[in-house]
């Protein structure tokens, strides 16, 4: 009887390494559609000279609506001086003061319009530590430099002067292309992205699509793949920033109690960082390798392509691989503030601290703060700072505009594989689902992590090579959504 047992229980090992096997070896790669794409020609030296201009005028996020804004006035007739093509057929609507839309109207009425985000602040740039001053847009060593040359004026820029290329050349669309650019999303896009998105919807539009910032290009040999991915984000992360509070009798350090306030709260930030969420399968990231499992080699493609029977086991390895796949898999909880005593021979009477959150699709603000209170114990207060928000919706990919944009990402790319992913970041995307389930988030240029870095830091800089392909990249998506 033994005997028999375990040869049952070889044979289905068998069987089901088998069916791993076949299940792999059935997963094909899908082919790009033959388009006859043509790249045109780009004016390399004109991108690079409007997107100097951009930088120059510095469009800092206002810290109200209420503030003096006519920085971004100036800003708007900057653009409208760069593409007198485009501005000579667009319409102009200014939404709560700052925001702007224009609003090129596409010859075929029943199809519905598509929009372009991008937003039009900066953060603030002190000048301590920059190589130039940071709204120079100075040139050096193939880059423009500058506070926005990146975020996000450069995917801005290339994305006008794709559609005045095509004007330039006779064509019109027969889409509606609307560029929605907010004034705010620094500060979470809720005067200007939000605004605008309540203004179309009072409108009674309906969108095909959306496209804003987001997304990377990645080398695919860390999973794999011999080629680049480009990643689309589908869905954004929710944010919140929790403040713990301590409080406890101050005085003076040389009499201390049994417990202070801040060895309470460094517990508790200890316990928090200890104590990480969940991992698990959201939709997003399940997309994201049922797309990329085609292009890999064998073991990682007949890993993913079984995920569901070796879940436990991946999910692992994806939280300890790197970062970044990590914060795919759960919420993220990272300690980045901390305030005791003013001095240091002082008890503190109240400590605080800040956990910084990014919260995953299925999970709420309201559910990680429960999450944090039960960790840190009773001791410790936890309250939340404004702008937190919860995970987006996660956008449709079973449509032909996600599979014109993989398209386009091919073709002007050569070849790279165009994937969803949930982007871990925050952008003004996530207010126009009202509108569509087709938001996307895709930035057309590749950098590297050095370069990735400098955003919102010191010595931001856009590569001048990269706006020509940023440029036909939103020129071929024309193309094929819209004329």
């Amino acid at each position: 009887m033994p005997e028999i047992i375990g040869y049952s229980v070889l044979a289905l090992f068998v069987a089901l390494i088998l069916f791993m096997v076949i299940r792999t070896l059935l997963t094909k790669k899908p082919k790009l559609e033959d388009r006859n794409y043509t790249p045109h020609e780009i004016d390399l030296e004109r991108v690079t000279s409007h997107l100097v201009g951009a930088v120059q005028i510095p469009t800092v996020t206002l810290k109200d609506n209420d503030c003096d804004g006519s920085i971004f006035y100036k800003y708007q007739e900057y653009l409208e001086k760069c593409y007198p093509k485009i501005m000579a057929v667009a319409k102009k609507t200014n939404v709560n003061k700052y925001a702007v839309i224009y609003t090129v109207k596409g010859s075929d009425e029943s199809l519905l319009p598509c929009a372009i985000l991008a937003h039009q602040d900066v953060v603030p740039a002190p000048e301590e530590g920059w190589e130039v001053p940071p709204f120079s847009g100075a040139i050096k060593d193939g880059y423009v430099y500058g506070r926005g040359s990146q975020d996000m004026k450069s995917q801005m820029i290339v994305a006008l002067e794709g559609l005045e290329i095509l004007l330039e050349d006779g064509l019109y669309p027969k889409r509606t292309i609307m560029f929605c650019f907010g004034h705010d999303e620094e500060l979470r896009g809720t005067f200007g992205a939000l605004e605008i998105s309540k203004h179309l919807e009072s409108q009674g539009i309906k969108l095909e699509y959306v496209l804003d910032e987001g997304g990377t290009i990645l080398d695919g040999k860390m999973l794999g793949i011999n080629n680049k991915i480009a990643l689309i984000g589908t869905c954004e992360k929710g944010y919140a920033d929790y403040v713990l509070e301590v409080e406890k009798d101050g005085g003076h350090s040389s009499a201390p109690d049994r417990r202070t306030s801040v060895g309470i709260l460094s517990e508790a930030l200890y316990k928090i960082e200890k104590h990480k969420r969940r991992a698990y399968w959201t939709k997003p990231t399940k997309d994201m390798f049922k797309s990329i499992a085609p292009y890999m080699n064998f073991g990682f493609k007949l890993a993913l392509v079984n995920r569901d029977i070796l879940s436990p086991v991946l999910k692992l390895v994806l939280t300890l691989v790197s970062p970044f796949t990590n914060g795919l898999m759960r919420t993220t909880l990272a300690p980045t503030q901390t305030k005791g005593a003013h001095t240091p021979n002082t008890l503190a009477p109240v400590a605080t601290g800040t956990v910084n959150s990014r919260i995953n699709t299925g999970e709420t603000v309201e559910q990680v703060k429960a999450y944090i209170q039960k960790i840190a114990g009773k001791n410790v207060k936890i309250s939340m700072l404004e702008g937190s928000i919860d995970p987006s919706p996660v956008s449709d990919i079973d449509t032909q505009a996600f599979k014109d944009l993989q398209q386009t990402i091919g073709e002007v790319f050569n070849g790279y594989i165009a994937a969803p992913y949930p982007f871990i970041a925050a952008s003004d995307a996530k207010h126009y689902y009202n509108l569509t389930n087709c938001v996307y988030r895709f930035t057309p240029f590749e950098k590297t992590i050095e370069d990735g870095a400098r955003i919102h830091g010191i010595n931001e800089r856009q590569s001048i090579e990269s706006l020509e392909l940023g440029t036909r990249f939103f020129l071929r998506l024309y193309e094929n959504t819209c004329f």
